[in-house]
């Protein structure tokens, strides 16, 4: 009996991490369509579906805590809900900063738009593939995901190292650089959180 109860937490941790990617997948998407159309509205509902993802993570823990009878499951997989909560955060933050772009008509440059059309788009593809990784347990896929996750930290690297340039030849505005260093550190973040997960997917595959 108490095999099986742990198996069906794990199963019911699955299913809440599925369902918090898709949140978080959803509020990237929101966040960058926001920010491309001018519209603050779909800011709005990227923070608001950030609500509903702090919810999801506290009554996830509540849950597998006890219901896991204090052992781990999958080498910590109880950890990923705190994980795709980080991800939240670090999105309502870039919401924040997009919000104010838009509201104060704070200029990016065409190169600067560009290189955050690449790295947000990335960052939606590697959750896309973390949410199908929960639910497939495909190594492959894991293995995809931290592989590409060193290769974005590199791309932020080299953006931030371009925009240092752009600023010095007078082509970036400090207000909007100060802005476009957050978003990075921002998006950096939200990396580094999902590859904090392919680790403890690839632990468990391993396992």
């Amino acid at each position: 009996m108490a095999q099986e109860a742990a198996l069906a937490g794990a199963e019911k941790l699955r299913s809440d991490m599925h369902q918090m990617c898709q949140q978080a997948i959803d509020m990237l998407k929101l966040t960058w369509e926001g920010f491309k159309t001018q519209e603050v509205a779909l800011l709005q509902q990227a923070e608001s579906l950030g609500q509903q993802l702090h919810q999801q993570e506290k009554a996830g823990t509540a849950f597998a805590m006890p219901s896991l009878g204090g052992r781990t499951v999958g080498h910590d997989l109880s950890f990923v809900p705190l994980h795709l909560e980080r991800i939240g955060d670090n999105i309502e933050l870039m919401v924040r900063a997009l919000t104010r772009v838009i509201r104060d008509g704070i200029p990016f440059t065409e190169r600067a738009i560009g290189e955050l059309h690449i790295l947000f788009t990335k960052a939606i593809e590697l959750l896309e593939c973390v949410r199908d990784a929960i639910a497939t347990q495909n190594r492959i896929l894991v293995h995809y995901v931290q592989t590409a996750g060193q290769h974005y930290g590199d791309m932020v690297n080299e953006y931030a190292l371009s925009h240092q340039q752009r600023l010095i030849e007078g082509l970036c505005l400090p207000k909007a650089s100060s802005v476009f260093v957050a978003l990075l550190d921002y998006l950096k973040g939200i990396v580094s959180h999902i590859s904090q997960i392919t680790n403890k997917l690839s632990c468990e595959a391993a396992g």
